[in-house]
């Protein structure tokens, strides 16, 4: 081979390889990285990731630590016998005491008077009821009883007819008559009524208001029983509960307010009506449950300023029943007993 031959293939060697190329002044010689070389890292790179991945694997734990404690539950103290009154409901009482100037210039004749007015409570038994019995042992009292067995709270009309007799011996007549002073239309419509009827309404009449302290207004569940309505649009509407409860008691408090007025709710019971037993504390036969009953009664005399006392829940409840009435709707003698304690305890005659 020639000399000439020789250093052409140099020359195309160095061409191949770039060898011939020249750099700028001040650049660096490249380096030259071989093929499978590993790249190096730092540990503090994957330290994000790492925290992340402890704080779901804590939250993974706790999740399991609490579900685990969850299914286990813990040692209940609950007793099926025991018998507590923690969850028992409290009697909605409202009590008003008289004002010096409400009983100013009332004699005191040293006898503790109370008056009655109502149906069965205080009708059944007529004259020998027993509630007014207990009543007069309870305090050692004199007591007028006028209830009128048949008679309502509320009344059928506004204005009286004789088709509805009943109505002139409800409560909202009676009263008026004990404001007034005319008993012709209750006289007119006890005739109708019963023997009974004429002779309370007679007691009534010729009762000596001066000397009554205390007036206590006790009805069952004939109201209910009728589905007579709760309230209207009217406070003063007779013919519904709120009506004609407060309008009753007012009127007593115009013309005598030196008398307490003292409103009793329905005992808990229930009444058969077409062979059918209606529950009132459980069934709605129109007008609601008889608590709502008692509810409105209160209302009306607590606007009336009259005194209340829930008999409901707080003598004659849904569990005193059996013990304390007869066919669960008449008062028995131990029932009446326990309501004149319970208005014992609340009302007393220096009060």
């Amino acid at each position: 081979m020639t000399d000439n031959n020789i250093a052409d293939k140099e020359h195309n060697v160095r061409k191949r390889n770039g060898s011939n190329r020249k750099r700028p002044p001040g650049a660096k010689k490249p380096v030259k990285r071989g093929r499978g070389r590993k790249a190096s890292y730092n540990v503090t790179d994957f330290l994000p990731h790492i925290a992340v991945l402890a704080v779901i694997l804590i939250l993974i734990i706790a999740a399991m630590v609490m579900i685990h404690k969850w299914n286990k539950g813990q040692k209940s103290d609950y007793d099926p016998n025991e018998v507590t009154t923690e969850f028992d409901t409290e009697p909605n009482d409202f009590i008003v005491p008289l004002s010096s100037q409400e009983i100013e210039g009332k004699t005191d004749d040293g006898v503790f008077t109370i008056m009655t007015l109502g149906n069965s409570p205080f009708a059944d038994g007529y004259p020998n009821n027993n509630l007014a019995t207990a009543l007069a042992e309870e305090y050692d009292a004199s007591v007028i009883n006028c209830g009128i067995d048949g008679s309502y709270i509320t009344c059928l009309n506004t204005e009286y007819s004789e088709d509805d007799p009943e109505d002139g011996v409800s409560l909202p007549w009676i009263t008026k008559a004990i404001e007034t002073g005319d008993f012709s239309i209750p006289e007119a419509a006890a005739t109708k009524m019963s023997d009974h009827a004429v002779a309370a309404v007679d007691t009534l009449k010729n009762a000596d208001m001066s000397s009554v302290d205390t007036l206590l207004i006790m009805y069952n569940l004939e109201d209910y029983r009728d589905h007579r309505p709760l309230g209207s649009e009217s406070v003063t509407d007779i013919t519904c509960i709120y009506g004609a409860v407060r309008s009753s008691i007012e009127a007593i408090r115009r013309a005598y307010p030196h008398i307490r007025v003292v409103y009793l709710s329905q005992p808990a019971g229930g009444v058969t009506i077409d062979d059918f037993f209606v529950d009132g504390d459980l069934h709605d036969i129109g007008e609601g449950v008889l608590n709502g009953y008692v509810t409105f009664e209160l209302e009306a005399t607590a606007a009336a300023s009259g005194s209340f006392i829930d008999i409901y829940y707080g003598a004659i409840g849904v569990d005193d029943r059996d013990k304390y009435l007869v066919d669960d709707y008449h008062i028995n003698d131990a029932g009446a007993k326990a309501i004149a304690a319970r208005v014992h305890k609340l009302i007393t005659p220096d009060l």
